[in-house]
């Protein structure tokens, strides 16, 4: 059976990665200790936004006792702001002074901090991805299997290629590595909101891939590599930050949305793993709706939820229920099996009729 396993936030909580709830604390409980961090233009301008826009002091109280914005709020606000070009007091747009645009600034830290404990996050993880991949390769189910995910980690990436002989397929050609896109024998993993190894150049329009770095902590650590080795701009991070706002135009992202499609019409199920199925993912609602309705038989399409963890709230759960058999209908399998489940007897799904 055709099979693609869709990997969410949870599945990366599962190896111990935060939630979007919990980045700010654990990036200043993480800086604590780092007085050069602090000292950074970075962290001082982090403090400045929270003490101006959200009223909160981190100089003065301890991380685990503030009650933080969700990272999709103190960065929705920004990204609302550019759409509708208005200013927040003392973050500005475009404007005559030297220093404009403090909002544009304020978004890439925020992106930079995401990386920072992702990455710290993910040192020495990833056993559960490597296990669900290695059980899929022993029982000969990895080639039927294609992989779809909103997480920026490298997790999964690095779990893929610790398989020997294995390429990747990312929907996109990389400036820095042969072609491999619709080969074959290359398993598919679609990141549909960027990934941390993933460099941009919007000056000579290429993409770059770091293999099993995080690259995008280069802006940070090692700002001599932080330029475009072709025309020697400044290069960015690739990634759809979790907002309500999202931005969709980068060309590479419509050409990995395109592939993810193609691809997913010829699945027989869908795994979705430590994803809630929240309501700001319209876009990837949008995706799951053209790839259920454009077939023969949308019936034909099997959904399968793998979201739950010990001590899980039953009422968050029937409600997470509900929001897939309402937009999914019948076709949707709701298990209580976590990804640590999922991940130990992957073959357990697929034999299911």
């Amino acid at each position: 059976m055709k099979t693609a396993i869709f990997l969410g936030g949870g599945a990366s909580a599962a190896e111990g990665a935060p939630l979007q709830t919990e980045l700010f604390c654990d990036y200043f409980r993480l800086l604590q200790q780092d007085k050069d961090a602090i000292n950074s233009e970075m962290y001082r301008e982090i403090a400045v936004y929270f003490r101006e826009i959200f009223s909160i002091d981190i100089e003065q109280q301890e991380p685990d006792t503030i009650h933080f914005p969700t990272f999709e709020e103190a960065l929705g606000i920004l990204d609302l702001a550019v759409r509708r070009r208005e200013s927040l007091k003392g973050f500005d747009l475009e404007n005559i002074c030297r220093n404009s645009n403090r909002i544009g600034f304020m978004r890439q830290y925020l992106v930079l901090l995401l990386a920072t404990v992702l990455d710290h996050s993910q040192d020495e993880r990833g056993t559960l991805h490597r296990r669900l991949v290695d059980k899929l390769a022993t029982s000969g189910l990895l080639p039927q299997t294609l992989f779809l995910t909103t997480n920026y980690d490298t997790l999964i990436d690095n779990a893929l290629t610790s398989v020997p002989n294995m390429q990747l397929d990312y929907g996109l050609e990389f400036g820095n590595r042969s072609p491999v896109a619709g080969t074959a024998e290359a398993i598919r993993l679609f990141k549909v909101h960027g990934s941390l190894n993933w460099l941009y150049c919007p000056a000579c329009n290429t993409i770059s891939l770091t293999g099993r770095n995080q690259g995008v902590l280069r802006l940070l650590t090692d700002r001599q590599k932080s330029d475009c080795e072709q025309c020697g701009s400044i290069i960015l991070p690739v990634i759809i930050p979790p907002t309500f706002f999202k931005d969709m135009t980068n060309v590479f992202f419509n050409m990995v949305w395109n592939q993810a499609e193609q691809h997913l019409r010829q699945v027989e199920q869908i795994v979705f793993c430590g994803y809630s199925f929240p309501d700001s993912d319209l876009h990837i609602k949008y995706l799951i709706k053209r790839v259920q309705t454009n077939r023969p038989n949308p019936l034909d399409l099997r959904f399968v939820v793998i979201n739950g963890h010990p001590g899980k709230n039953p009422y968050q759960a029937d409600k997470e229920h509900l929001r897939y058999r309402r937009f999914l209908g019948p076709a949707v399998e709701y298990t209580r099996l976590g990804f640590e489940d999922f991940a130990a007897d992957p073959e357990k799904i697929y034999r299911r009729e």
